[in-house]
């Protein structure tokens, strides 16, 4: 199958450790001309740590929605960006949480936004879970950890909360 955009041009507009954004000038498939903004990114890891009927969950500010969310244990080693996926889990799933995993199991990988990057992020999901203490980085300010019911995890999900 052919591209049906076709790249003509493309400009770094910005770049820092976590991420780069160009902008691409584009031939789309009827001839037309425009511009497309791109994301780059590294994939990522989401850890799904489970333990009996609870999981547990991460608080943190983040500063684009100006508000704390309550969200699974995720990250990815931008020092690092050969580990393997598995590797980057454990050790985001230790950072953030305190806890590691006795088994680490691989659950699939999905795109996260194709519109604007082809960052994607693998998922795990994390029992036999023991506690060992958090070694925040200094970007993870103010993290707290939380146990929650999953009955209580999915109606927050449900209900589109932070």
């Amino acid at each position: 199958m052919s591209a049906e955009i076709k790249t003509l041009a493309t400009k770094e507009i910005y770049r820092n450790r976590w991420m780069a954004l160009k902008e691409d000038r584009v031939q789309r498939a009827d001839g037309s001309e425009g511009i497309y903004s791109v994301v780059e990114k590294g994939d990522f890891v989401v850890i799904i740590p489970l333990h009996n009927d609870e999981i547990f969950v991460v608080e943190q500010f983040r500063y684009p929605l100006g508000v704390r969310t309550i969200e699974l244990p995720q990250g990815s080693w931008e020092t690092s960006p050969t580990a393997a996926p598995e590797e980057v889990a454990a050790g985001e799933l230790r950072e953030e949480t305190g806890l590691r995993a006795g088994k680490l199991e691989y659950v699939g990988y999905q795109k996260l936004a194709q519109g604007y990057s082809a960052q994607g992020y693998h998922i795990y999901l994390a029992t036999e879970l023991t506690h060992s203490g958090q070694q925040l980085d200094e970007e993870e300010y103010g993290l707290t950890v939380k146990k929650m019911k999953i009955a209580d995890f999915r109606a927050l999900i449900l209900e589109g909360g932070n």
